[in-house]
């Protein structure tokens, strides 16, 4: 999972049976994951789409500007959908019952891939089965995405990945028309240009009680937008870990507290330095139960960043811990000699959930630029004593939690 600096962009959206509005996209972190796909699943077109009144100009198809490669860079090969993976960020708003997520898409291949040009939407059953599903005017963007992105945090975009908005209208809007007509979706499937489909979870939320629904399966996307930086959240790292969790948890962090019914309470229980990089620990206390969480940042020159928040009752990256190793698709994980993607790979093990490797070190933080996008992709690095190695957080932080 990433975490959350909190950066909001109003961005404007033209979405089906209604006028133009502001979407708050909020460029830090969610934390449902998502999984690839190498078939691509059709559009279904029997549908038929609202149409927005006259007055409202209709998109047109615009680009959101392309990535300057490093001197001498190649330009990465097109993004396929089997090397993709993403997650649906907590839903935002707007009157006449329109809605919009956000949508994360990471590259866990090993090697970066350009993802360019527009994308096409398919709702799905929580079953994989296609529903009733129409497009509107998608717009064309471009994001190379850097490779071996794994744990992906919706509501903390890391550079070298890309977000999407996705909006639609509900049967709020023309109950005449989408009442009882619109069926909530329990996946998103994504096409990708290049060949195959990404697919995420979309559950309901306290933001989204109804789920995705759109009216008469009409789905809007918005351009793909590559996320090029990090924005500084603080220059103290406490600070930057509580802020994140509060946004991630909605909930206050305090020295002690104790749970009310609807409302859970969230207590700081310490905190590991490492090297440009810290993780600090909370007890999160529910009247259903609690969860023991940790949240990550690192440093670079110009401050402390969140980067994962994790809340579990199971195994979690920490000095002195025990992790098992996670990475999509039946790969790998690459164990170095060093911690950084430079250092020599001494071996590359297969994920087992039931193989737990201990902690030896960490976290330290490695900024990198990958070569061929140009692009930053520093992350924190565990040593793990079994392997006698270095491997990446993405591998050992488990997406969701």
């Amino acid at each position: 999972m990433r975490w959350k600096v909190v950066a909001v962009v109003l961005v404007p959206v033209l979405l089906v049976g209604g006028g133009a509005t502001l979407i708050l996209l909020r460029l830090s972190g969610g934390a449902i994951s998502g999984h690839g796909a190498t078939s691509t699943i059709p559009v279904a077109r029997s549908v038929p789409t609202i149409t927005a009144p006259a007055s409202v100009p209709t998109p047109s198809a615009t680009s959101t500007g392309t990535p300057s490669p490093a001197p001498g860079a190649a330009v990465p090969d097109a993004c396929t959908g089997g090397q993709l993976d993403m997650v649906v960020g907590a839903a935002t708003s707007a009157s006449g019952g329109q809605k919009g997520v956000t949508a994360l898409i990471g590259n866990h291949g090993g090697a970066s891939c350009d993802l360019s040009g527009t994308l096409r939407a398919q709702l799905l059953s929580a079953g994989g089965a296609p529903l009733p599903t129409a497009g509107g005017t998608a717009l064309t963007g471009q994001a190379w995405l850097v490779p071996d992105r794994v744990a992906l945090d919706a509501w903390d975009p890391q550079p070298g990945e890309a977000t999407v908005l996705v909006s639609w209208h509900t049967g709020e809007s023309a109950p005449g028309v989408c009442s009882g007509s619109a069926p909530a979706a329990g996946e998103l499937s994504l096409t990708v240009p290049g060949g195959g489909s990404v697919v995420a979870p979309v559950s309901p939320t306290p933001s989204l009680p109804q789920g995705m629904a759109p009216c008469q399966g009409t789905v809007q996307l918005g351009a793909i937008t590559s996320v090029a930086s990090a924005a500084t959240f603080t220059t103290d790292a406490e600070d930057a870990a509580d802020s994140e969790i509060e946004e991630e948890e909605g909930v206050t962090v305090t020295t002690s507290c104790t749970p009310s019914v609807g409302q859970s309470c969230l207590r700081s229980s310490g905190e590991t330095l490492g090297t440009a990089a810290a993780y600090f620990e909370y007890q999160l206390y529910g009247t259903g139960g609690g969860a023991v969480c940790y949240a990550y940042v690192y440093q670079d020159a110009a401050g402390w960043h969140p980067l994962d928040v994790l809340c579990t009752q199971a195994l979690a990256p920490a000095d002195g811990g025990t992790v098992t190793i996670s990475v999509p698709g039946g790969t790998c994980a690459d164990v170095h000699s060093a911690a950084g993607h430079a250092s020599s790979v001494v071996s590359c093990v297969s994920p087992s959930a039931q193989t737990a490797y201990g902690v030896g070190q960490g976290p330290v933080y490695v900024a990198e630029t990958d070569p061929t996008s140009g692009l930053g992709m520093g992350t924190l690095w565990w040593y793990l004593t079994g392997l006698d190695g270095w491997v990446a957080q993405d591998d050992v932080a488990s997406p969701g939690g």
